[in-house]
Formats: C-alpha cells, sequence, structure tokens
C-alpha cells in the first residue's frame, strides 16, 4: 500500500510538472505561428491595397504613314506614350483587364488623303463596335468610344477591317482606358 501511495504522486508530480512545460513550449510555439499569420494577413492587405490603387490606363499611337496590311489582323500600336498598370501589350496590341470594371475606350482613326479605313474595336475576339474612316479630299478621322464592362482576364484591341488588302492611316490612333467602376456591377 506504501509503494502504491508512493508511486501515485510521483506520477501525479510527473505529469503536473510535464504538462506545463509542454504546454508553454506549445503555447509559444502557436503564438509565434499566429504572429507570422497576422503579419503575412497584413502584408497581403498591404498588397492588395496597393495593386487595387493602380488604375490601368494607356494611351497609344501606330507609327505615322502605317499601313494596315492583312485582314482582320489586330492593330499593334508602337508608340506607347502611357502605360499604367502594364496592361496593354504592344507587341500584341491587345490590352488585358487586370482589374474587374467599367472601362471606357476611345479610339481616333486619321486615314491617308483619299483613303479610307475601316477597323473595330473587339472585346475578346467578339466585335463591339465598328469604325470607318471614309474617303475624303484631305486627310479624315473617325472617333468611335464605349463604355465596356470587363472582368479579369478579358481582352480589348483594334483589328483592322475590310475586304482591301490594305488601308493607310496617316496619322495616329489613341486608346484611352479609364477604370470608371468596380466591384458591385448591375448587369
Amino acid at each position: 500500500l506504501i509503494a502504491r501511495m508512493n508511486m501515485s504522486p510521483m506520477i501525479v508530480i510527473f505529469m503536473v510538472m510535464s504538462f506545463p512545460l509542454i504546454s508553454s513550449s506549445s503555447q509559444s510555439c502557436v503564438m509565434d505561428i499566429l504572429d507570422q499569420f497576422d503579419k503575412m494577413k497584413v502584408d497581403v492587405a498591404k498588397s492588395k491595397a496597393a495593386s487595387a490603387s493602380v488604375k490601368p490606363a494607356f494611351f497609344v499611337a501606330l507609327t505615322p504613314h502605317f499601313t494596315l496590311t492583312g485582314l482582320n489582323s489586330v492593330l499593334k500600336f508602337d508608340d506607347v506614350r502611357v502605360n499604367r498598370g502594364g496592361a496593354y501589350d504592344p507587341s500584341t496590341g491587345v490590352f488585358t483587364a487586370t482589374v474587374q470594371g467599367l472601362y471606357h475606350f476611345s479610339c481616333m482613326i486619321l486615314a491617308n488623303h483619299g483613303a479610307v479605313v475601316h477597323y473595330q474595336l473587339n472585346k475578346n475576339d467578339q466585335p463591339y463596335i465598328l469604325g470607318y474612316s471614309h474617303k475624303g479630299a484631305a486627310a479624315d478621322s473617325s472617333t468611335i468610344s464605349a463604355v465596356i464592362e470587363l472582368t479579369i482576364g478579358d481582352r480589348v484591341f483594334v483589328k483592322h477591317r475590310h475586304t482591301a488588302a490594305s488601308e493607310v492611316v496617316f496619322s495616329f490612333m489613341y486608346l484611352i482606358l479609364l477604370k470608371i467602376k468596380h466591384n458591385n456591377l448591375q448587369g
């Protein structure tokens, strides 16, 4: 009976002594992990805020006297004057939305003397609005403008459209993109 009593208090003492040591180090480890998660959450929130504050916008032009060749080819504007957010790719001529929202696009084409230019603004692979600069005695311009609702990954570009093999653009073309509204879009 005495031997049993001696064992019992030893086990209880051992358990009482070991439990606080394990609990303390576990608690410390858990607190360290929670602190790291909190720091990560703050970093992610800062990153999201920084990326949300960069509103995509671009202004691009064609080299003067650029000849449009190839039916249904995408116009690649080589004179990039503003490309805020880097969403316009001059090598492809495509703007890719990085933020969901409502955008305004404007496009002006100035055709060479006596020429006509047929073009269209596409959302993804579908025509959104058509443009046409008609034949005149002097240079003639045409402007199209559209408000387009985009989701992340949607593509917008200007495409040459006509049955002729080539048309000459006398001056430059530009697109202006302004993010007007995002989130809570109503259909």
